[in-house]
């Protein structure tokens, strides 16, 4: 069965990026995006058939909000377009992820599945060019309606899917590679795991620690080409006790992980979120704000603490009242077991046995 798995880039380390990786390899598939950059993204990538039709939007330089902005919105509507000119034509099964991949032609429609990573229905442009974003979500809602199965990260995306496009979707939880972390002995740092871009709410991490000088907190990651003017801004308004280390290699990050008090996110609107599920699988609690994917993944009080609205105040509350005995490996390592990539494939291997391809 000749296979494509379809995402929208790979120019960086994030959980698209590795549950695109995650499906490539499970279904022996080739791997079709826009733009490519293998320096940044993961190396196992290199092993892969990678086809790529690069975004041109994605050069454009220079610094400030309103660039970001406008630069934002052009990739997101070159991705469309850049998508729906992919001839895949070829290929017995196509599973897209992401937003603009959903737009890769079907030819036919019990050979797509789309896995929904979470529904983006906001265009950073929109205050500019109304009628055109119009346009651009009535595409994304034609080609939603048009894939047949359909699957999501979680119950957070699933009522999002229901909400904008009036239609159900299969939860399957993403893929985490669980065999890889490991326990450690806690060192005097907390650990923030994410993309750098604005929708993470860096500055909520950034304030709370700002209240709390005697606790330190050492952020991993690295931002899009849009955004290095935004992690600029956050590295000169970070206090002393915040440290960012940018990308850091996979043995690295298991190494923070294993040593770490305990992981914090601050996403106001994660579809599910990666990082509780791999500090919970390093035996180490997660706290992060009460919304999002984040009530679905993190067991308040027993594999991590969920913080109330307001969330500065209360996050600098729970990591300066925290106590890792409160917490128990054992139940961190038995939450993270449900999200391990040996489930996730079996669940979407059923999906394309129902489709019966030969």
């Amino acid at each position: 069965m000749k296979t494509a798995v379809v995402y929208d880039t790979l120019i960086a380390r994030g959980g698209g990026e590795r549950a695109t990786l995650v499906l490539a390899k499970a279904f022996n598939a080739d791997v079709w995006t826009t733009t490519y950059h293998p320096e940044a993204v993961y190396p196992e990538y290199q092993a892969l058939k990678v086809y790529t039709n690069p975004l041109q939007s994605l050069k454009l330089k220079g610094c400030g909000k309103l660039l970001r902005i406008i630069q934002g919105g052009m990739v997101q509507a070159e991705e469309v377009y850049k998508f729906r000119k992919m001839d895949l034509s070829g290929y017995d099964l196509v599973i897209s992820i992401g937003q603009g991949s959903k737009h890769v032609p079907i030819y036919d429609i019990g050979r797509r599945i789309h896995y929904e990573l979470g529904v983006k229905n906001n265009y950073r442009f929109e205050v500019f060019f109304k009628p055109f974003v119009i346009y651009l979500r009535k595409l994304d809602n034609d080609a939603t309606k048009k894939i047949k199965y359909l699957a999501c990260n979680s119950e957070h995306t699933r009522g999002k899917i229901n909400q904008y496009y009036h239609r159900d979707a299969e939860v399957i939880y993403p893929a985490v590679n669980i065999k890889m972390f490991r326990i450690g002995e806690s060192q005097n740092y907390f650990l923030a795991v994410q993309r750098i871009s604005p929708d993470k709410n860096i500055e909520a991490q950034l304030e709370a620690f700002r209240l709390v000088p005697g606790q330190k907190l050492l952020i991993v990651g690295s931002p899009r080409p849009s955004n290095i003017s935004y992690f600029n801004e956050l590295k000169n308004e970070a206090p002393s006790n915040v440290s960012f280390l940018g990308s850091v290699s996979d043995d690295k990050l298991v190494d923070l992980y294993s040593h770490c008090k305990a992981a914090i996110q601050t996403h106001p609107d994660e579809d599910l979120g990666r990082i509780p599920i791999e500090a919970m699988a390093s035996g180490k609690p997660c706290i992060a704000v009460n919304a999002g994917g984040f009530m679905e993944t993190i067991l308040h009080g027993k594999t991590g603490i969920l913080v109330d609205l307001p969330y500065i105040e209360n996050l600098a509350k729970a990591v300066r009242e925290f106590n890792g005995a409160d917490f128990n490996q054992i139940d961190c390592l038995q939450r993270a077991s449900l999200f391990s990539e040996e489930t996730h494939i079996k669940k979407m291997r059923k999906i394309v046995e129902r489709m019966n391809i030969h």
